[in-house]
């Protein structure tokens, strides 16, 4: 029994040091002398979710529940899971079975008004938050930040920023606080306010490690890449060993046009954390841009092995293979078959898809509120909407919904059956969605060429467009421009493919080919709704 406690206590000490390839093996062993146990189950699970494999994290989760119902780690681990991968029934299940199990703790409130928030349901978000307080002795941070939060999403902006700025205040190091409260400034202003509470908590907490990539990572996002380069080097003289750092110094070094000191910084952060996809990545674009084409697909090859499911990873490696002439490429960059164009069907109370589009455009027009783009999103000059466009309660949007819903069906219903090829192996009995918001663009305004790195299909509905995007236009402003990663590629012409959009037409691909916006000039907005679809569960 002692030697078991040993290989557990071992497992879990790989599991907080980041290592969750070798913590799975682990706990796989430990299985094999209790296959009942539930923190054995549990953590194995966690394992799995962060090696980005949900569905068998799920099953180990409600297998460790089936033997175990009052295991409320396992459960909340489930509703967790369940939350984030869009499985909104399921959460609700297991919350109403965790608050009848706990009908006097905070934490199945706390959960419900999580899964309301996610789903849009802002104000059902915030009577579940009220009783999760009302059960506390005293205030807690994590109540207190989703408070904060669900008055972000009604628009409350001056509750938020007291929320925000009380708990930063008392707790200098809580970084979702702050990440929280910058966005807020940052969308909403006043924008001399961004960043000040992370420079006023490093002023108390000069030491800091989180404080100090916090505010290096929100001085790149803002496109200020000298000074997160200035911030990384003097970190970095304290914690020579930092990988974060070394990481974000490399992607300053590359926003600045300086690769060769990207790649040895991109290096030191891949020596020192070698399973961390970010850095790995990152490492093999830097590659790319060198023309070492074969080094760059070798790293890609392994974050396969670790992410299976990477459309980024997937999305480069397909560079690389054409940049290379391997026949995989074309396999991969089938534009013809995959890139689809599908006119949706308005409901039988619309004269037509024109009147539905433009009814739908009223209704997202409310819900852009942003004063500017958002802080890391591919927008630019534009806006977008914050959450779960599908949660809102319009009718309109719930029709919208099942619009696409018949669409997306088509789609898949016409893809080739493979089960080699890594797109077209994950087509299922069904799918479900995973993400869907709204974008609204006004003059020269664009998407940056990007993936969706966690998506299988993506797509994207044109609701209102300018009157310059047409079809016989050379110039293809305001066209989706498949094909163009963004970067130059020595010695390559990337493959490109360019759709003009039709309002009322829903454009349908892989959610690992690159794509952007070609900006347009004059008057006008382009307003869109995308969404990104997975398999079914």
């Amino acid at each position: 029994m002692a030697d078991i406690q040993k290989l557990f206590q071992q497992a879990v000490a790989s599991f907080r040091a980041g290592q969750f390839s070798s913590a799975e093996q682990q706990f796989r062993h430990l299985v094999r002398f209790n296959a009942k146990h539930p923190d054995v189950l549990h953590v194995l699970a966690l394992c799995l979710q962060n090696q980005h494999q949900p569905k068998a994290a799920a099953d180990y989760l409600k297998t460790s529940l089936k033997y175990n119902p009052t295991h409320a780690p396992s459960r909340k681990s489930l509703i967790s899971l369940y939350i984030q991968q869009g499985n909104y029934a399921g959460a609700q299940t297991e919350c109403d079975t965790l608050r009848e199990q706990q009908p006097q703790q905070f934490e199945p409130y706390l959960l419900q008004a999580q899964l309301y928030r996610t789903m849009g349901l802002t104000d059902e978000a915030l009577q579940a938050i009220e009783k999760a307080r009302q059960r506390l002795a005293k205030p807690l941070p994590i109540v207190d930040y989703y408070l904060a939060c669900i008055h972000y999403d009604l628009a409350q902006y001056e509750q938020t920023e007291a929320i925000l700025q009380n708990l930063v205040s008392q707790i200098p190091e809580y970084i979702d606080a702050h990440v929280a409260l910058n966005k807020l400034y940052w969308e909403h202003g006043p924008q001399e306010k961004f960043l000040t509470s992370l420079t006023k908590a490093l002023e108390k907490l000069p030491q800091s490690r989180q404080l100090r990539y916090s505010l290096a990572a929100h001085l790149l996002m803002s496109n200020q890449p000298q000074a997160c380069l200035e911030s990384c080097e003097a970190t970095l003289k304290d914690l020579p060993d930092g990988a974060e750092f070394l990481h974000l110094k490399g992607s300053a070094f590359m926003r600045l046009e300086k690769l060769d000191n990207a790649v040895a910084a991109y290096e030191q952060a891949l020596q020192l954390q070698p399973d961390v996809l970010r850095h790995r990545i990152d490492y093999a674009t830097s590659m790319m841009r060198m023309g070492k084409y074969e080094t760059a697909l070798t790293n890609l090859k392994a974050v396969e092995k670790l992410h299976p499911h990477s459309q980024e990873a997937l999305a480069y490696k397909a560079l690389c293979l054409h940049a290379l002439g391997r026949a995989e490429a074309d396999a991969l960059n089938n534009y013809d078959q995959f890139v689809k164009i599908i006119p949706l069907q308005a409901p039988k109370t619309y004269a037509n898809t024109e009147q539905f589009m433009a009814e739908l455009a009223q209704a997202l027009q409310g819900l852009h509120k942003t004063q500017q783009q958002p802080l890391d999103q591919s927008v630019r000059n534009g806006t977008q909407t914050v959450g779960n466009l599908f949660a809102q309660k319009f009718p309109i949007i719930a029709e919208f919904e099942a619009m696409i819903e018949a669409a997306a069906t088509q789609y898949v219903k016409g893809l080739p059956d493979s089960s080699s090829h890594p797109f077209l192996q994950r087509k299922s009995h069904g799918t479900r969605f995973t993400g869907a918001w709204s974008v609204r663009l006004a003059e020269k305004g664009f998407h940056s060429n990007h993936v969706h790195p966690e998506g299988w299909i993506s797509c994207c509905t044109y609701i209102q467009l300018p009157q310059q995007v047409q079809p016989d236009d050379a110039t293809k402003a305001g066209w989706i421009q498949f094909g163009d990663p963004g970067m130059q590629l020595p010695n390559v012409e990337p493959k490109v493919h360019a759709v003009c959009p039709k309002v009322g037409y829903c454009v349908f691909f892989p959610s690992y080919f690159f794509h952007g916006t070609v900006p347009f000039q004059g008057d006008g907005i382009r307003m869109t709704a995308p969404c990104d679809i997975s398999p079914a569960w």
